[in-house]
């Protein structure tokens, strides 16, 4: 299974330089995307924040927010949902990234995201985001791009 953190969604949805690598990999697997249930505010202000800065038209942010939510609801992306294990798994992880010797600086939705990857037994995590890339790698994630 591959696991898709936010970085690598929006992507997905907003003409990016690498978008296309981003786009082939998702048409070379017939699974879907699965991602922690984070990636919805996360994908909003991401959103909202390249509107602002002019890489999205006015009200290209909320256009794109409901198509995004109507792959959530057709089962193109499965989220996974925050509870319990997924909170016992990313304690694991902190206190995995601080007790090394060298620091790994993770911050608390990086640890989720990599949580989310580990429950939903994902071997592979897609990210482009450096310190998500950093935490799957040290819990033996394979890591894309």
């Amino acid at each position: 299974m591959i696991y898709w953190d936010t970085s690598a969604i929006l992507k997905l949805y907003v003409a990016e330089q690498d978008s296309p690598y981003f786009l082939r990999l998702l048409g070379s697997t017939q699974n879907q995307i699965v991602s922690s249930t984070i990636v919805t505010m996360e994908m909003l202000c991401a959103l909202h924040r390249k509107e602002h800065s002019g890489d999205l038209r006015p009200g290209g942010a909320e256009a794109i927010f409901r198509r995004f939510l109507a792959d959530i609801e057709m089962g193109r992306i499965v989220t996974i949902p925050y509870g319990d294990d997924l909170l016992t798994e990313a304690r694991k992880l902190v206190r995995l990234a601080f007790g090394r010797p060298r620091l790994l600086p993770v911050r608390s939705l990086d640890a989720i995201h990599v949580a989310s990857a580990l429950i939903s037994k994902a071997t592979t995590l897609v990210a482009t985001d450096k310190r998500v890339r950093e935490m799957a790698a040290l819990v033996h994630l394979k890591v894309l791009p």
